[in-house]
Order: structure tokens, then C-alpha cells, then sequence
């Protein structure tokens, strides 16, 4: 029987991982900082439109979106640890800006440098985490990383009543740049004697780029996370708002609520990995995933179900997201090789955050109408979208169901609980296909 993940590594404690993850989460609020505090900052500068107010969300998600790759080549080539503090410092320096902004223009500036910061950690620190970890220790760690975005949300919901009762919406990016500062206070000393990897064990982020150019499965996988990236970003941020004004409660309860919703999402994810090992099909899980995640959606603006309802429909909403999120365990998937997976990483990251981009304003747009109509038909074309990524799930099934020794799996070496491995305790590894294949 397979005991219990291990946090400890050749190299890096259950700390150092933790402290990895929390800089992780921490720089990802660069995104979701903002959501509490949107209608507050679109009273005060009056933006041109509701896009406008929009863009004050989706700016860092932009800066991931156009420099993940590149980021990731400058991490392979100079090393991840001063990329981690760098960005940390340089998120702080934006949220600074954001917090003394005379206006909208200067508002979008300082939500500019707080992107480079987080596509600087963000990258960094995934890098480290899979250096400081291996075999089983690293799988937890990684299945850990894939819901820091939503684990970012919640902070900062949980953190909507102190924002009201300081009485300035700047206190958010404020708050947010001491909290990045203090991660830089506490990560000096945990990550110091992280060591490098050993030569060859992890392939550079941008081999095989033109590979996975070429692949039509890295697209597909994208496209769908992209989708359903754009809808979950864009209804979380007009969902306070909106449920505010409809049931006539206050905001701050509201954004409370969604702290559930995003602990829902986190399940959601992580009962991906659960159901996958099981051999659930991932065609199954992708299609109840859409079907909650519509089902949810289209019941919170299209139905009059009081205000708990409404919260009930949203974390249903939430926890199908999460299940379409989770497919991030299928990324193996689509690699044209198995050292061409960073890239297959970048350029799916890089479609995902083109959807996270969108969503804010979409949804503002749509929110913007007199009936629910915009909004169930964005519901619907999101769906429509994500089912680009039904291919590889029909794919990750037959891979899954193919007996040990087919082509598509790949006999991997299990490590030693001192980070070593040997071919005698070698196991097999699904959904993970062998140099030549292609």
C-alpha cells in the first residue's frame, strides 16, 4: 500500500514547499486583490465604462499572458531563487503605486508593474518547487501549486471587511504589499540553502518549443482552460456586486460567501487527481464538469432564488469549475515529448491567462445590460469554447486504460527518501508518453 506523501526531499522540507506555495498564492493576489474593491475605485475615478473597471482586474493576468515563456527562458538561464525575490519586491512596489493613485491612469500603471511581479514569482517559484522535490513528494507539491489561483481569492474576500471599515479601497494594495514584503522576510531564510538540480534531471522550459507549436493538443487544452478561466474570473468578479444589489444585503457579505465558493473550487481541482487515479474517465469528469459548472452559472442570474440561493448556485458553479481546472493533471497529455514539457506548460498558461484577461470585462459588459440574457449567452459560448478540450480527454482515457507496457506510458524510476532513485523500485507512470512517441 502507498503510504502517505512525504514532504521531505533531497533538498526541500514540508517548510520549504510551504513557504514556495505561499509565494505562489501571495503573488496571484495580484489579481484578485482587486475584486472586493472594484465598485469602490469605479466610484471614485468614474471610469469611461465598465470594461475600464474590468481592466483594473485583468492587467497582472496580462503581464503573465504575454511573459510567461519569456520569463520562464530568463529563469532556466540565470537561476529561479533572485526571480522569486525580484518579483515579490517588485509586486510590492506596484501595489504601492496602486495605493497612491491620483487617478485611473496611474491605477493601471501601478497594476502593470504588479504583473511583471507576478509572472516573475509565479514561474520562479513552480520551477524551485519541482528542483526541491521529487517522486511522490513532488506530485503532492505540484497538485498543491495547481489551486494556488483560487486559494488566492480567498484572502483577500476574507479580507473585504477590514478594507470597508478602514474606509479606502487602497488599503487592499496596501495590505497586499506588506503581506508580499513579509514573504520576502520569511523566504531569505527558508529558501537559502535550496540546491540546484542535478544536471539533467529537469529539461530547459522551452525545449521542444517548436514541437508543441506544431501539437494541435496543447492548443486544445488551452482553449478549453481559457474558457472556463474567462468565466469563473468574470463571474466572480461582478458576483458580489450583483448579489449585493439584487437580495438588497451588503457587499462585504457577499465577498464573504465567496470564501466557501473558492474552498469548493480547491476541492474541485484537487478531486480531479483523486478520480483520475481511480481510473474515472476523464471524458466523464470533463462532462459533468461542464455540466455543473453550467448548471450553477445559469441558476444565479437567471433564476430568483433569494439570496442563499443564490450562494448555494454559486458554489455549485464553483465546484464544476473546479472539476474543469483540475484537468491541469492532464498536461502530460499533451506534450510532444516528455522534455518538451515546459513548453507545453508556457504556451497552455499562456492561452489560460488570455481567458482570465477577458473575463472580467465580459462580464461587466454583460452585467451592464437590463436582463440576464448577455450573461447567459456568455455562460453559454464559455462552455461551447471549453469543450475544445474534450479531444484530450477522450485521449487521457485511452492512455489510462491502455495496460502497463503500451506505448504512452513510461517506466519511471521511484526515488529513494533521499531524493535518489533506483530501477529496482521502479513504477510505472500514466499519462506520460516516451521520447519517440508522438
Amino acid at each position: 500500500m502507498t503510504s502517505a506523501p512525504d514532504l521531505r526531499s533531497a533538498d526541500g522540507s514540508g517548510w520549504k514547499i510551504a513557504v514556495l506555495y505561499g509565494f505562489g498564492v501571495t503573488a496571484a493576489m495580484a489579481v484578485s486583490e482587486a475584486v472586493p474593491v472594484l465598485s469602490s475605485i469605479a466610484r471614485e475615478f468614474h471610469p469611461p465604462s465598465h470594461a475600464a473597471v474590468g481592466a483594473v482586474l485583468s492587467l497582472p493576468s496580462l503581464i503573465v499572458a504575454l511573459g510567461a515563456l519569456f520569463v520562464g527562458w530568463l529563469v532556466d538561464r540565470f537561476g529561479d531563487k533572485p526571480f522569486i525575490f525580484a518579483g515579490a519586491i517588485l509586486a510590492a512596489l506596484g501595489d504601492g503605486v496602486s495605493a497612491l493613485a491620483p487617478s485611473l491612469n496611474v491605477l493601471f500603471v501601478g497594476r502593470v508593474i504588479s504583473g511583471v511581479g507576478y509572472v516573475l514569482v509565479a514561474i520562479a517559484a513552480v520551477t524551485m518547487l519541482v528542483r526541491v522535490t521529487a517522486g511522490p513528494r513532488r506530485r503532492f507539491a505540484l497538485a498543491l501549486w495547481s489551486s494556488f489561483v483560487p486559494m488566492s481569492f480567498i484572502v483577500p474576500f476574507l479580507a473585504a471587511g477590514l478594507i470597508q471599515a478602514s474606509g479606502s479601497w487602497r488599503w487592499a494594495f496596501g495590505g497586499h504589499a506588506i503581506l508580499l514584503l513579509l514573504f520576502v522576510a520569511i523566504g531569505v531564510p527558508a529558501l537559502r540553502r535550496a540546491q540546484p538540480a542535478p544536471t539533467g534531471v529537469l529539461p530547459s522550459r522551452t525545449a521542444g518549443l517548436k514541437a508543441v507549436l506544431r501539437s494541435p493538443w496543447p492548443y486544445a487544452l488551452g482553449i478549453s482552460f481559457g474558457a472556463d478561466a474567462a468565466l469563473q474570473t468574470g463571474i466572480m468578479a461582478v458576483l458580489a456586486p450583483y448579489l449585493a444589489k439584487r437580495y438588497g444585503v451588503s457587499e462585504v457579505l457577499a465577498q464573504n460567501c465567496n470564501v466557501v465558493a473558492m474552498a469548493v473550487n480547491i476541492a474541485g481541482c484537487l478531486l480531479v487527481g483523486v478520480l483520475i487515479n481511480r481510473r474515472v474517465p476523464a471524458w466523464l469528469i470533463g462532462a459533468v464538469g461542464t455540466i455543473v459548472t453550467g448548471a450553477g452559472a445559469a441558476a444565479i442570474f437567471a433564476a430568483d432564488l433569494g439570496f442563499e440561493g443564490a450562494v448555494a448556485a454559486s458554489w455549485v458553479f464553483t465546484f464544476g469549475s473546479g472539476l474543469l481546472v483540475g484537468m491541469w493533471a492532464l498536461l502530460p497529455v499533451c506534450a510532444p515529448s516528455p522534455s518538451s514539457a515546459g513548453a507545453t506548460s508556457g504556451l497552455v498558461t499562456q492561452i489560460t491567462l488570455m481567458g482570465v484577461l477577458a473575463g472580467a470585462p465580459l462580464a461587466f459588459s454583460a452585467m451592464a445590460a437590463p436582463t440576464p440574457g448577455p450573461m447567459l449567452t456568455f455562460i453559454g459560448l464559455s462552455l461551447l469554447i471549453n469543450l475544445a478540450g474534450l479531444p484530450v480527454w477522450l485521449r487521457a482515457t485511452a492512455l489510462h486504460a491502455a495496460p502497463a507496457t503500451a506505448p504512452g506510458l513510461r517506466d519511471v524510476p521511484a526515488p529513494t527518501r533521499d531524493g535518489s532513485s533506483t530501477s529496482s523500485r521502479s513504477r510505472i507512470e500514466p499519462l506520460t508518453r516516451p521520447e519517440a512517441t508522438r
